[in-house]
């Protein structure tokens, strides 16, 4: 009879801090050894360990859209694959509707084994910036069919019983504009995860199977009863939210997200009946993603400081209709739905957790992601793609301003360094900085969105932009004023004749540049909290301060 292993509260802590260390660990190899400045500069990228079961056992601070759809890529992968995940497999997906996010995500998933029993998976996600499709970098403004957004990998051995599967790896590079870059980050990925084995393999050895076992199952408790405290401090009852999307790159109809948020007890469900169905553009959302974002948006304000496991989700129960826009049928297009419906999902979560908790949530970040992609040849005839993700201003606090150029809710990365930019591609960033006056007045204000002006240096190109918050501003919070709309623009060198007067783009928009246009995005600001009139003078003066330096 297998005697139960009992741990402490020091044991406990001591052991979370060893297991938290690998993802840490795998996304600082991930980051150090990848090819594209995507992710050795902007670490777009995310790592977590998982038990034989699946469950999470622990997750580096990486990005909340991706480490949430994990979960599900792992159970996708184990029904579609004859035989299931195999030592010495390693499993590529990126498939939206089984587990995945959206094409440019590639997630990869190596089973861990210890003395060939299976004891869980490590697994990590990373954005390529260009997997074919119909335009450079896989996010054109106007997709219709996920089939236009590049190339769909369903769960696939690229290694089995430790070798690398080349065939795979060459469809792969068939399919991409940058086959170079593609490679190198594939290859830092399977590393990353074989790290990742490695880590976990080492700590059940280190701390005896058993005590393995024990700890991943009290931990999961750990933060399950944590998460379910701070529901109970909710007051009970059903609270609805709703906000718009502008438009799905087809049209600018606004699209309606609505959710009804009920807390009973310790338990949490949110229903998103009632959203619009899913749109001919590509802001439709797979599942995964959207229970991401709803993940997200309840444990920052249920829970912030709990251990990130299996547990912190069990008390959280989401409904989303079939053929909604947050759960739509293949094959329709996704690729915006990851990157900017995300965003929205996660702020109509907040304004019902607002409603129920005044308080303890801040006014409205910008809630886009600023996706800008240019990509077309260089001067020396080989194909690139520049991709980022750009900051704006975080939404003020009950207690504090918020915070300037960055980024926010569903995104976790940083910006790529005018350096690397330069260096990589053939651009050139010729201002990078805060827009002035651009955060929401309040009690305390808005934090400042950014602009970035970016030159064309090849013969010609094509400008991707996927953006929202162009038309409807992020909300201020118990008085506060909303936040400045974004804007989107490009400056012609063939059409300006010296009038500087640059052409205003949509939030959606796939174009043709030519060499020495001018891109100029400027991003959101956030909302302010509480009534601008109590803002204290000291704050006013650094406020106008601030507006100087800026002009």
């Amino acid at each position: 009879m297998t005697q139960k292993v009992r741990l402490g509260p020091v044991k406990l802590e001591v052991m979370r801090n060893a297991y938290m260390s690998v993802p840490d660990e795998m996304g600082a190899a991930l980051r150090r050894t990848a090819f594209s400045p995507n992710i050795k500069e902007r670490m777009d990228a995310s790592c977590a360990i998982f038990d034989a079961e699946g469950r999470m056992i622990a997750q580096a601070e990486h990005i909340p859209v991706h480490l949430g759809s994990m979960p599900l890529a792992i159970q996708f992968a184990e029904r579609e694959l004859e035989g299931g995940i195999r030592e010495g497999d390693h499993i590529i997906v990126n498939d939206p509707y089984l587990g995945g996010s959206h094409l440019n995500d590639i997630t990869m998933i190596r089973p861990v084994y210890r003395k060939g029993k299976h004891i869980g998976y490590a697994v990590n996600k990373a954005h390529h910036s260009d997997v074919g499709g119909s335009t450079p970098g896989s996010m054109g403004g106007a997709t219709t069919e996920l089939h236009q957004e590049g190339l769909i990998v369903p769960p696939v051995r690229i290694v089995s019983k430790g070798q690398l599967h080349r065939q795979v790896l060459d469809i792969l590079m068939a399919n991409t504009r940058t086959p170079d870059e593609r490679r190198g980050d594939i290859m830092a990925q399977l590393a990353s995860n074989d790290l990742g084995a490695k880590r976990l393999a080492s700590l059940v050895d280190r701390f005896g199977p058993g005590t393995h076992r024990a700890f991943v199952h009290e931990n999961i408790r750990y933060s399950e009863r944590l998460m379910r405290a701070g529901i109970s401090r909710l007051p009970a009852g059903t609270y609805t939210a709703e906000d718009f999307l502008e438009g799905d790159g087809l049209t600018e109809e606004d699209i309606r997200i609505v959710v009804q948020m009920t807390v009973k007890g310790s338990d949490i469900h949110l229903d998103f009946t009632g959203t619009d169905a899913q749109r001919p553009g590509n802001v439709n959302t797979p599942y995964p993603v959207a229970v991401s974002s709803v993940y997200f948006a309840v444990k920052c304000v249920a829970g912030p400081k709990v251990p990130p496991n299996h547990g912190c989700y069990l008390p959280i129960h989401v409904t989303i209709p079939v053929g909604c826009l947050l759960n739509p049928r293949r094959p329709a297009a996704v690729s915006s739905g990851n990157v900017e419906t995300s965003q929205r999902v996660a702020d109509v979560v907040f304004k019902a957790l607002a409603e129920a908790a005044p308080g303890l949530v801040g006014a409205q970040s910008q809630g886009t992601m600023n996706n800008l992609i240019i990509g077309g040849l260089g001067p020396d005839g080989r194909g690139f793609t520049y991709y980022e993700t750009l900051g704006g201003g975080e939404g003020a606090r009950p207690d504090r301003d918020g915070m300037d150029g960055v980024h926010t809710n569903m995104t976790n990365t940083a910006n790529t360094p005018i350096e690397a930019l330069e260096l990589a591609y053939p651009l050139r960033v010729e201002a990078y900085g805060l827009v002035s006056g651009s955060g929401g007045a309040g009690r305390f204000r808005g934090g400042l969105g950014i602009e970035r002006r970016i030159r064309l240096l090849a013969d010609s190109g094509t400008l991707s932009i996927q953006s929202e918050r162009r038309r409807r501003p992020p909300e201020g919070l118990a008085g506060g004023q909303p936040g400045r709309c974004g804007d989107n623009s490009i400056l012609r060198a063939s059409r300006d004749h010296g009038e500087g007067v640059p052409e205003a783009l949509g939030s959606k928009v796939t174009l043709t540049i030519h060499k020495s246009d001018l891109v100029i995005i400027r991003t959101p600001g956030g909302g302010g909290y509480g009534p601008p009139s109590e803002r204290s003078d000291e704050a006013v003066r650094w406020d106008r301060k601030e507006e100087r330096a800026g002009s």
